[in-house]
């Protein structure tokens, strides 16, 4: 996805987000716990944005990119500790092109596979044909919400 200009700053949003027993949703459940008081005053905009313009990323894997750590295979979550941080150690003093390959491969998501995991989607913009329903982010349903 190229950017549209310099200056310009991605846009993250939740593409897929995983509740506390491991179920995967298309949208938060505002009454969870982790949600209160951290957003009061703010809103929720519920976008829909065609996939070209898109690019979603395993949330868990994503610290890699901004930490310039190796980035492990996607079922590494599934590995012993031990086999992990072997790895680890073992990829730690990678090169820059072998980690940038390491990213395309571990931290870019397939949108087929957006139900199994926390999926975050980066856009450079939003219109306001994007937008499918603003309402409160966290508390009781705002009368005031808004579908578009």
């Amino acid at each position: 996805m190229p950017c549209p200009d310099p200056d310009a700053a991605p846009l993250w949003a939740w593409a897929r987000w995983v509740d506390s027993k491991g179920r995967a949703h298309t949208r938060p459940d505002r009454r969870y716990p982790g949600f209160r008081n951290q957003y009061d005053g703010l809103e929720l905009l519920h976008l829909r944005v065609d996939e070209s313009r898109v690019l979603c990323t395993d949330f868990d894997q994503y610290h890699c990119i901004i930490d310039h750590w190796p980035c492990a295979p996607l079922d590494a979550g599934r590995w012993p500790p031990v086999e992990y941080d072997r790895w680890l150690d073992e990829h730690w003093d990678d090169p820059a092109d072998v980690k940038a390959v390491q990213y395309r491969e571990n931290a870019i998501v397939d949108p087929e596979r957006l139900p199994d995991r926390w999926i975050q989607a980066c856009v450079w913009t939003i219109t306001p044909e994007d937008v499918a329903d603003v309402r409160r982010a966290c508390g009781k349903s705002d009368t005031m919400a808004r579908s578009f």
